[in-house]
């Protein structure tokens, strides 16, 4: 399972990027790439134009069973990464079916494991059913080993990642499973579920830094969440960076566009200006030692979305988050080339201009 001569051969070619910005750290989510089809001249190509934009970290999308089927293709990005001076970032996708990441996909965890799963208030499992399926609970100690497990097969195949992320965390919901019964009583508060989800992404980074403490934990939520939801996140210990992922405009422009057809936030208030940037900077900021974070998100844009993306991305950037995260390449856009040509040269602008 080693891609060591990958990796070998990529020392050899490392060289630095071009001159980051200084405060605030670009990644690029590169995330559902090159699914089990990894072309290295397409990897090369696209992390050549990463590290022109100033990238630092590639973020990249990996399924529990990649870590058995799809290694080498992990270790070719890593270390094309690497040949020009940016880090790896895992996002963990879809393990247990309690995060999110790419692609749309159940967890085999889940799956194999019905004995871990989330009931809601009308008795069912199905629970996300364009998406993971059914979720295990924080509340199944198996569900909790099943991280740690992954976690460590992770970093012994890929001891080079900087980190990993906690993307739109699914367990902060009511659980009505024995298990979580058994732990919160009967008709538990729902801040009380919050809480145990709370508690147990808390659990999982308390363990991934006694074991690797120089690796980045790091997690985000969407901006359009509740106030009890955020309050939790925001609670989760060990994080280095916490933030949100929201469309890169105003909440004028998404009302506007709530009837143009666009799916996945748009027309619900998950946008990044209009305060709710600032507000996410504030709160981990709040927390000694914790920065801040952002995903711009600029997938399932419509054609009359770029327009807005374009017309704010620099106000987004502006804000200067901590760490600012861009899709590269995303899915379900029209016009996709126009909005890559659009967003690498305001990041180009940024850096320069900073």
């Amino acid at each position: 399972m080693s891609g060591g001569s990958l990796l070998t051969s990529a020392e050899t070619l490392q060289k630095p990027a071009k001159t980051k910005v200084a405060g605030t750290r670009l990644a690029a989510y590169y995330i559902g790439a090159n699914v089990y089809t990894c072309v290295p001249r397409h990897v090369r190509s696209d992390m050549e134009w990463m590290a022109d934009k100033g990238t630092h970290y590639v973020c990249t999308s990996i399924l529990e069973q990649d870590l058995f089927a799809s290694y080498e293709n992990l270790a070719l990005i890593v270390a094309e990464a690497s040949r020009v001076g940016m880090q790896v970032l895992a996002v963990p996708s879809r393990w247990g079916g309690l995060t999110a990441g790419a692609p749309k996909v159940p967890s085999l965890f889940s799956v194999l494991n019905p004995q871990t799963w989330i009931v809601n208030d009308n008795g069912s499992t199905r629970l996300m059913t364009k998406a993971t399926g059914a979720i295990s609970s924080v509340h199944s100690p198996e569900t909790f080993q099943f991280f740690c497990d992954t976690l460590s097969e992770m970093y012994r195949q890929l001891p080079q990642l900087a980190g990993f992320i906690i993307d739109e965390p699914k367990c902060f919901i009511v659980d009505r499973s024995k298990m979580a019964t058994a732990a919160l009583g009967e008709n538990a508060p729902v801040i009380a579920h919050y809480a145990a989800a709370r508690d147990f992404f808390s659990r999982v980074c308390a363990f991934a830094k006694e074991r690797w403490s120089d690796k980045l934990t790091v997690m985000f939520q969407q901006a359009h969440l509740s106030a009890d939801e955020l309050a939790a996140g925001s609670g989760v210990q060990h994080l280095d960076f916490y933030g949100a992922d929201g469309r890169p405009w105003t909440l004028e422009d998404d009302a506007r566009m709530a009837n143009s057809g666009g799916d996945e936030g748009n027309g619900r208030g998950k946008v990044l200006l209009s305060g709710k940037g600032e507000a996410f900077i504030k709160s981990a900021h709040a927390v000694e030692g914790r920065r801040s974070f952002f995903l711009a998100e600029n997938h399932n844009l419509k054609a009359n979305m770029i327009e807005p993306l374009e017309r704010n991305y620099a106000r987004v950037l502006a804000l200067r988050p901590d760490l600012f995260t861009y899709y590269y390449y995303p899915r379900n856009v029209e016009g996709v080339d126009r909005v890559m040509d659009i967003i690498g040269r305001k990041l180009t602008s940024f850096a320069q201009s900073s």
